[in-house]
This record gives C-alpha cells, structure tokens and sequence, in this order.
C-alpha cells in the first residue's frame, strides 16, 4: 500500500498522527488538493499541527497491483480459450461519468443523455426535481462545479479486484473482498509501525477501517486505535466482526452531508456504543455528526473538495481536541 506523509516540526494537540484513507473510484489525490486549486485536507491538517499519511488503497492509483491474474487470462485468450479467460478476468468496477454526477451533484436530463449532452441540473437549481421544503431546504452544493471536469481526471477504476479475497469467520457474511481484505491490513500495519494513530475513512473505506480495528484486535494492539472517523461510509459493527464493546475506549465519529440520507448502519452503532456509555460502560465518546442538522447546507459527499472543506476539515480537528487523550511527549 502507497503511503505518502508530512510531518510538521511543531505538532498540535492531541498530536496522534491521522490515517486518511479515500474511497471508491479515488486515489489519495482526492485529500491533497481540490479541482479547483485549493487546499485539501492533506496539506490542511500538516498546517494545523498535525502528522499526516494519506494512502491509495491496496491494488489501486499508486499502491502495488497483481497483474498475474491478468497476464493468466492473456495467456488463456492467446490460446483460444476465450470463455475461461473471460471467468479469469475481475470486473473493475469505476463510477461512470453520469453516475458521478447523479450520485454527488445534481440531476441529468432527459433520460438516456448523458453528461455531455443531456442537461446538468445542479441541486437546488429551478429545474430541480427535488423541491426543497422549509423543515429540509435543497440548496446549491458547495463542490466547486466550474471545475468538474478537473475533478473528472481523478477517477480510477478499482483495480485492487485484482487481489484475492479473504475469509473472516467473525464476520457477517464471513467471505471478504479484495478491497476489505488488504486495504484493512496495510492500514493495520501502518497503526502499529506509528505507534497509534487516528484513522480518518471516507465512502468505501468506511468498512475498511472497521475491519482494521478487527485485525488489530486480533493481533492484539486495539490500544493503537486513538480514534476513528468515517466520512458517509459503512459503520456496521456485525459486517466487520466487531461489537460495540470493542469502542469502549476508541472515540468513534461518523460524518454525513446534506444529500445523503441517514445511514442506518451509522446510527445503529454510534447508538449501541451509547448506549454501553449509559449504562456506564466504556469512555469513549461516540458521534454521528449529521452537518446539514448543524445548518451546514450543500455539503456534498465530496466534502473534503467542497468549497467549505476547511470548515468542516476544522470541525474534524476539533472532535478529536475534545474526544482524543493526548499523545505521551516523544
């Protein structure tokens, strides 16, 4: 896994290093800077004190790849075996252009265009479909849209379907993916070889992250986990073959925008790890930050490129100042 980092000479409390991890059809580009030329989160955070590794995913952008699968269904096409090098070959899967937009900025119409020349109806927009109401405005997104087509550039398919999948019998289903298989154990790695560490995930990477706890619990260094985030990401605690008890002490965050909808995975977990506090069990403390109930309006699911990204990069940094113990001088 490619590991990137910046370490400031004058570190912040609570001056554990944060993990970012980003997720589905990205790379770590996405953390370092936005389409438009501003700072990303990356950068962000090196200024604000704090110790900073930004990763690509195992199998993708940077990070390694297997191409003997590929060279395998070569070989088999080369021989005229054209049905087994088809079962041979992984299905990468990329978030298509259309979908990009649909999914993170607007509208498309009419149905059957596509993004280069249907029209894009931006949230919010008079054409909107979905008409906003007092108790649930629909406003403009923050995502710098006059610089879209830079944004476009950082798409990648998910080349990590290359790797093997895995088995984990605590976990629900118990058969892994490639993608939940090394990203979480590189990231487990990585936690160690610092020392402790906050993991920051977003979108795909959010399991990912869950897993990592898992297999740093069974290696028996869950203490390294000084706290963890998921931005509009998976939080389910069966999937990843953890319990809530497992965050007694691991400060836990879950961070949604303005277009995406409750997820009840997030809020099943942060209410079962509430619930041990209720019953005064455990210390940590355990969020589920929805940003559009704080009156922060058109934040999209690319929040770390939205025109507020510091905004909400600073309503991370304050979280962990209230919810992370300091790290021992070293």
């Amino acid at each position: 896994m490619y590991v990137q980092f910046q370490i400031p000479a004058n570190r912040s409390a609570p001056g554990w290093p944060v993990i970012m991890v980003h997720g589905s059809t990205h790379t770590g580009a996405a953390l370092e800077s936005t389409p438009d030329g501003r700072e990303g989160w990356y950068p962000y955070f090196v200024r604000q004190g704090i110790a900073t590794y930004v990763v690509d995913q195992s199998g993708r952008g940077r990070s390694g790849v297997d191409q003997s699968v590929l060279h395998e269904a070569e070989a088999r096409l080369t021989a005229g075996d054209t049905a087994r090098a088809a079962e041979l070959l992984p299905a990468m899967q990329r978030i298509t252009d259309n979908g990009a937009w649909t999914a993170w900025f607007g509208h498309l119409v009419p149905a059957g265009s596509n993004v280069t020349n249907g029209r894009l109806i931006v949230h919010g927009d008079s054409g909107d479909p979905e008409l906003g109401t007092a108790a649930k405005p629909h406003v403009a997104p923050q995502f710098p849209l006059t610089a879209v087509a830079e944004y476009y550039k950082q798409l990648v398919p998910n080349a990590e379907a290359t790797l093997p999948g895995s088995t984990c019998m605590s976990c629900e289903p118990q058969t892994l993916t490639p993608a939940n298989t090394w990203t979480p154990q590189n990231l487990a790695t990585l936690v160690e070889m610092l020392g402790g560490a906050i993991v920051a995930t977003h979108s795909q990477s959010g399991i990912m992250g869950h897993h990592m706890v898992r297999i740093l619990k069974e290696r028996g260094h869950m203490d390294l986990v000084k706290g963890l985030i998921t931005v509009e990401g998976g939080c389910s605690l069966p999937q990843s073959g953890l319990t809530a008890a497992d965050f007694d002490a691991i400060p836990y965050l879950a961070l949604k925008g303005d277009y995406t909808a409750t997820n009840a995975q997030c809020q099943e977990s942060v209410d079962a790890i509430n619930a041990r506090r209720a019953d005064k069990l455990g210390t940590a403390r355990a969020e589920y930050m929805k940003l559009d109930e704080l009156g922060m309006l058109g934040v999209t699911h690319m929040m770390m490129l939205d025109k507020n990204n510091l905004e909400i990069a600073d309503l991370m940094i304050d979280w962990v100042g209230q919810s992370v113990a300091k790290a021992p001088r070293r």
